[in-house]
């Protein structure tokens, strides 16, 4: 299998005000993610893009996260009237993405202790197959 490299980290965030930081923090979170992956035998290509997208989500989220705290969910308006704090709802959404993407790469701690995925059932023979089977 062909090494899977990991993503420029650098070229993604380039554009971003916080980059150089955000960029810093992907490439940590990548490799200590790859490493409890191939640690524990999952690691392939599929999971790297799987693993790209969960990192490049919990950079922004860690980046914007504390900022949304300090906002709060309502923010006042300059005529007294109060709005939802949009940064707010942004960061809820990337939080539940980040545990659905850490989910399937079985990341949680349910299944941290997993040495692989779970075997499929085979499914018991019955008296059809006999005649069923392949010829």
């Amino acid at each position: 299998m062909t090494r899977i490299q990991r993503p420029r980290y650098d070229d993604v965030f380039a554009g971003h005000d916080e980059g150089g930081p955000m960029a810093e923090q992907a490439k940590v979170l990548w490799e200590e993610y790859k490493a409890d992956l191939e640690a524990r035998g999952l690691w392939n290509r599929a999971r790297a893009r799987t693993l790209d997208r969960l990192v490049r989500m919990t950079a922004e989220y860690l980046h914007y996260q504390p900022l949304a705290v300090a906002q709060g969910p309502v923010r006042e308006s300059g005529d007294g009237g109060q709005y939802v704090n949009m940064l707010w709802s942004q960061v809820k959404n990337m939080a539940e993405q980040i545990g659905k993407l850490e989910k399937a790469l079985t990341l949680t701690p349910e299944s941290v202790g997993a040495k692989a995925e779970a075997p499929k059932k085979t499914p018991e023979k019955t008296a059809a197959d006999e005649f069923l089977g392949a010829h």
